[in-house]
């Protein structure tokens, strides 16, 4: 499977416009001020992966 080159570039703004937004932390996890970002890392869920049906 191969991507454009405009869906590249697409998914590349997108994913720095997300990094952005992930609130900074320290190497334990502790919120860190200095990196920028909001919020406290411990309560960031992010994308959440699909649902695995169990059978």
């Amino acid at each position: 499977m191969s991507i454009s080159p405009e869906d590249r570039e697409e998914l590349r703004v997108e994913a720095k416009e997300r990094m952005e937004d992930l609130p900074g932390e320290t190497a334990l996890g502790n919120p860190d001020p200095a990196a920028g970002g909001v919020g406290d890392p411990k309560t960031y869920e992010g994308n959440q992966a699909p649902a695995v049906d169990q059978e």
